[in-house]
C-alpha cells in the first residue's frame, strides 16, 4: 500500500502529469506531497488542490537557495509557508544584475 505519492514535477512530466498523479491518488485516498527540486511548479499545484490531499510541499533548504540564485524574490517559506506570486505562469523573475556579472565573469 502506498502512504504517500512524493512526485517532482521535474521529473513525473511537468504540471499536467502531476496534476494527473493528484487525480489518481486522491481516488485512492493517497495524500501527494511534490517533492522539492520543482519548487515553483510544485507550488502552485499544491495550491489548486485540496489540503487533504496535497497537505504540503517538500522544500529542501540546503539545495533549493542555490538553484534559485540568479531569481529576483526566489520561494521561500516565511512561519512554514509559502506566498504565490502574483505574476503571470510561475511568477520567475530574473535577476539582471546576478546574470551580467557571470556573463562578465566569462568574458
Amino acid at each position: 500500500m502506498l502512504a504517500v505519492a512524493q512526485c517532482d514535477p521535474e521529473w513525473c512530466g511537468g504540471v499536467t502529469e502531476l496534476l494527473r498523479i493528484c487525480a489518481l491518488a486522491e481516488v485512492f485516498g493517497v495524500p501527494v506531497i511534490p517533492h522539492g527540486h520543482g519548487i515553483h511548479a510544485a507550488l502552485h499545484v499544491v495550491a489548486s488542490q485540496s489540503p487533504a490531499l496535497t497537505p504540503k510541499v517538500e522544500y529542501l533548504g540546503r539545495h533549493i537557495p542555490g538553484r534559485h540564485h540568479f531569481e529576483l524574490e526566489p520561494p521561500a517559506p516565511v512561519g512554514g509557508s509559502f506566498a504565490l506570486p502574483q505574476r503571470p505562469g510561475f511568477g520567475i523573475r530574473l535577476d539582471d544584475a546576478k546574470v551580467d556579472s557571470v556573463q562578465t565573469l566569462r568574458s
